[in-house]
């Protein structure tokens, strides 16, 4: 297929990408790699400056690259960490039914319908991240958070030394 009016020219195996910018220069050809999954093909785009197999390439006018080449950047990847720790502060009052409640506040009561178990994991989050941005400290987002036992060395007790020392 031809897109003529955005300078896109598309093959099985490949993209032909023409700069609307400088129509002088060559085209921009892009290859295309098919793989196949369990329902059929599935085609990602090759980047032309690292050769990664990606889903998506970003177009700034004169070339196409991925994310990564790109030097692009998420939005909390762009925040500091007191401003992701507000936002997340949000995020759980939010669920707790309190929309416009700030770090300190009071904490919200329990919402009707939801599990006290539910209500005391929220509250505790809350109060976690609530502590890190009083206190300037770290924490680990709560999905990955593990503790396990270490000896003296430093290094991970087995389940068979923990009981041994227990």
């Amino acid at each position: 297929m031809n897109f003529a009016l955005r300078g896109i020219e598309t093959h099985r195996d490949y993209i032909k990408l023409r700069s609307l910018k400088n129509p002088n220069r060559p085209p921009q050809i892009i290859l295309i790699d098919w793989r196949r999954i369990t329902y059929g093909m599935k085609a990602h785009f090759i980047c032309p400056r690292c050769q990664a197999r990606r889903a998506i390439l970003y177009f700034d006018g004169l070339q196409a690259y991925c994310r990564v080449c790109a030097d692009l950047r998420f939005a909390s990847q762009r925040q500091r960490r007191r401003a992701r720790l507000r936002i997340m502060v949000n995020k759980i009052r939010a669920s707790l039914g309190d929309e416009n409640g700030k770090p300190g506040d009071p904490w919200p009561v329990k919402p009707f319908g939801m599990s006290r178990k539910v209500y005391n994991r929220h509250l505790q989050q809350l109060i976690r991240v609530e502590t890190a941005i009083h206190s300037g400290e770290r924490i680990a987002s709560p999905r990955y958070r593990r503790w396990r036992s270490r000896n003296q060395d430093g290094s991970f007790v087995t389940k068979y030394e923990y009981r041994q020392i227990c």
